[in-house]
């Protein structure tokens, strides 16, 4: 049971992370080496489960960017690290978080853009001016059944574009809320 809520955990990051497709790719300035990490605390049911995801900048041309995705979670003293995975971002188009790339292997999304608006927000002690943007995600990952509604906000002056994201959950009959914050950024490039 705890690979699958890996899996959809996985599943959820996906599909936002990065600004909605009506607004420049995020990536575009990135550098090699430039990386978002992100705090995340999770319940499903009665279990609380924490972890962080970093994603990394790892290759980039002037048409593409690769972005290295890895991270842990914890609960009840089991520690595991997120299957790492690589996404090729195609910088000549604006990146559309709707279409899914990379989901978990044999993972099958329907993910459907809904309300959008503007905020500050205050993530991890500093301000930010931030688009949000709602989805609602239907899916099947390792043979259960995912219902969700997620809500990203993200900010020009971050990597990766995203600050904060919730989403909750009805996967296989057991409700799942998660959070994930902004905690740092910076760059991992050798001088």
């Amino acid at each position: 049971m705890f690979r699958s809520f890996v899996a959809v955990i996985a599943l959820a990051v996906a599909p936002v992370a990065a600004r909605a497709a009506d607004e420049e790719n995020p990536y575009k300035n990135a550098k090699v080496g430039d990386y978002a990490t992100y705090t995340m605390t999770t319940k499903v049911a009665t279990i609380a489960i924490n972890g962080s995801i970093t994603q990394t900048v790892t290759e980039k041309t002037d048409k593409e960017a690769t972005i290295k995705v890895t991270g842990t979670i914890e609960f009840g003293g089991n520690k595991m690290d997120i299957p790492a995975h690589e996404q090729k971002i195609d910088l000549t188009m604006p990146f559309d978080p709707t279409k899914g790339a990379n989901l978990p292997g044999g993972a099958d999304a329907k993910i459907e853009k809904g309300k959008e608006g503007k905020e500050k927000i205050k993530v991890n002690g500093k301000e930010y001016d931030a688009t949000w943007t709602e989805y609602k995600v239907k899916a099947k990952v390792m043979n259960q059944e995912v219902d969700a509604q997620v809500k990203a906000w993200m900010a020009k002056e971050v990597p990766a574009g995203m600050v904060k994201m919730t989403m909750t959950a009805d996967i296989a009959g057991q409700k799942m809320e998660m959070v994930m914050e902004l905690k740092e950024t910076g760059s991992k490039k050798s001088k």
